[in-house]
């Protein structure tokens, strides 16, 4: 048996799978991501549903990825974000082998990727920014990174889903819930995406401060998961990141002056975006239906 052959048995074999990518931009950002997600090896049962956010009543990844939950007909959804490269095999990776009949999430690898090779770029993939095992490996409750996770469906729909209104922490958040209701998480680390993070500094200072909006909301509805520093603890820390800058630069080490200077000021946007609302209020709230909590 050749490995076409062999691909096509599993794929005959595994439950089939809807892949759901949320996505807000314009009409060629779509085109090219549509473009992007061709490579991806899809059965005969598989869909690929891309989430248009642009119209929703509430403008998160969280309500779109509800809604492409709604309308898909996989027995798992493969929840993936717009600016992820999926490999090929991505989905057989997800479901071979089986997974265990108590298992809801499954948590897929992510490898930071700087195509454009700049500062910011750089940086994501030094600190590895978006691991699955800094989130699996937590000493709090594991939790399964949406920007590549699966989620069984009956599970997805017994917890009622992501919290649509949440900007983020919503994916730590519906895995907080399925483990209470009994359900387990795996590593699934052939299961690869590539990420592109932000290309400057103040598009992923942003980014972080609407993380530390999400890790906020999540401590306060799951207290002590994502609890802040205390102010003698985060200011050693900053201390620790400016003393790594300044022995750095002193052996002419730019780059690793750079990063730590990186580490310190995203550490700033984190914390400070715990001051910030996580919520979105609905355009039209007479739109609002299904997996929404």
């Amino acid at each position: 048996m050749d490995q076409s052959e062999r691909r096509a048995s599993s794929v005959e074999l595994r439950p089939a799978v809807s892949v759901i990518v949320p996505f807000v931009g314009s009409d060629a950002e779509q085109a090219r991501l549509r473009s992007a997600l061709d490579a991806l090896i899809l059965g005969p049962d598989d869909e690929l549903i891309i989430a248009d956010n642009r119209r929703d009543p509430v403008r998160t990844p969280a309500f779109a990825r509800n809604r492409g939950a709604r309308e898909a007909r996989g027995e798992w959804l493969v929840f993936l974000d717009a600016d992820a490269q999926p490999a090929p095999d991505l989905i057989d990776a997800y479901l071979q082998p089986p997974p265990d009949e108590h298992t809801a999430v499954l948590a897929g690898a992510v490898r930071d990727v700087a195509p454009a090779g700049g500062i910011v770029a750089r940086h994501a993939v030094a600190r590895a920014h978006l691991s699955q095992q800094t989130t699996l490996e937590r000493r709090q409750l594991p939790y399964a990174q949406t920007v590549n996770c699966a989620v069984r469906r009956r599970a997805f729909q017994e917890v009622g889903g992501f919290v649509e209104t949440a900007r983020a922490g919503e994916d730590a958040d519906l895995c907080f819930r399925l483990q209470r209701a009994g359900w387990g998480i795996e590593s699934r680390p052939g299961a690869l995406a590539r990420h592109r993070g932000r290309e400057t500094i103040r598009a992923w200072l942003e980014q972080l401060a609407v993380h530390g909006s999400g890790a906020a909301w999540v401590n306060r509805h799951w207290p002590g998961e994502f609890p802040a520093p205390s102010v003698a603890g985060f200011t050693a820390r900053l201390a620790r990141y400016a003393a790594t800058a300044l022995r750095a630069a002193g052996r002419g080490d730019r780059e690793a002056a750079s990063f730590a200077l990186l580490d310190a000021l995203g550490a700033c946007a984190f914390e400070l975006g715990r001051l910030l609302p996580n919520t979105r209020r609905a355009h039209r709230q007479s739109h609002l239906r299904g997996f929404g909590r």
